[in-house]
């Protein structure tokens, strides 16, 4: 990957693509983008489950 941005729930960088969280919006529309590895979106998905 050209960019490699780190998880930001585990902190480590992202070898392989992952997941984007996004947040609701505020006031002004505007949205917190998070990214996610793999293993953290499983086990943000699993919470749903």
């Amino acid at each position: 990957m050209s960019i490699s941005p780190n998880c930001d729930k585990c902190q480590k960088e992202l070898n392989d693509f992952g997941a984007i969280l996004l947040g609701p919006p505020d006031d002004e529309n505007m949205v917190i983008k998070q990214h996610l590895c793999v293993a953290c979106y499983d086990e943000i998905v699993e919470e749903f489950e």
